[in-house]
């Protein structure tokens, strides 16, 4: 019934929020971690800033909330998760459609070069992974025209993704030579998690809409599903920031 598929649907917001944060938190981590390292062991070692005083300034400024476009173009980097997602399902679909890792194993130039063990392996490796190759490979390339585009159209379109944002920010804090205010620093971190909950609100919304839209449901038939996602979020917001402990299956006493 519709209070069911509700309360289903509202399970199913929490669960991909706790897997997407652990992502962006990876994104944010490693890409930060490896950008200090970048710019320190240029400065320290070469010599080399990867970005100067006045271009350190506007990584940060491209940052801020408010006094930039930067949740705009994160809203557009989620229109391009979500079209890589469908890119990925396609690619996916297509492997198995069309047999490609079965038509790969009995390519005779492919057997003679690589062998029958490493066909087998590569077959299975396109099996698995084709949809991920052609979704991220197109998402890169969405992601690296957009400035073209809105240089094309004179219209300021530009993207902001998490792990992007994470780098400028670390790129920006050494080109400043860390004569930044804390202020700054405090709105630029604000900065990068609102772009990362943007990116992760525009795709999951339009994923859901797609999802909800090839089995039928209506959009009458999920009104309603905002607030009570809201409203299950204020009262357990555990539940959207980190997995429920596992039920341990109490042991059967009885004798057989």
């Amino acid at each position: 019934n519709r209070e069911a598929r509700l309360d289903a649907l509202a399970d199913l917001a929490a669960q991909v929020s706790r897997t997407q944060w652990v992502s962006i938190a990876g994104n944010v981590t490693i890409t930060m971690l490896v950008a200090f390292a970048i710019a320190l062991t240029a400065v320290q070692f070469v010599g080399w800033s990867a970005a100067g005083p006045e271009k350190a300034a506007h990584l940060l400024h491209d940052l801020h909330p408010w006094h930039s476009l930067a949740l705009l173009h994160a809203a557009i980097a989620g229109v391009y998760l979500f079209l890589s997602g469908l890119i990925s399902g396609y690619y996916d679909n297509q492997a198995l459609y069309h047999r490609i890792p079965q038509r790969l194993r009995r390519v005779k130039w492919l057997r003679a070069l690589l062998g029958e063990e490493r066909v087998g392996r590569f077959a299975a490796y396109v099996e698995q992974n084709l949809g991920a190759l052609a979704g991220n490979f197109l998402f890169g390339c969405m992601l690296g025209f957009t400035p073209v585009i809105g240089e094309l159209l004179g219209l300021p379109l530009d993207i902001r993704h998490v792990a992007f944002a994470s780098a400028n920010f670390a790129y920006g804090l050494v080109g400043m030579q860390f004569a930044v205010p804390p202020s700054v620093v405090v709105v630029s971190v604000a900065g990068v998690l609102l772009i990362g909950l943007t990116n992760l609100v525009v795709s999951f919304s339009l994923a859901l809409r797609v999802a909800l839209r090839s089995r039928g449901i209506t959009p009458e038939q999920t009104d309603g599903l905002w607030p009570r996602v809201l409203r299950r979020f204020l009262a357990r917001p555990r539940d959207f920031l980190w997995p429920p402990a596992r039920a341990e299956t109490a042991p059967d006493l009885q004798s057989p």
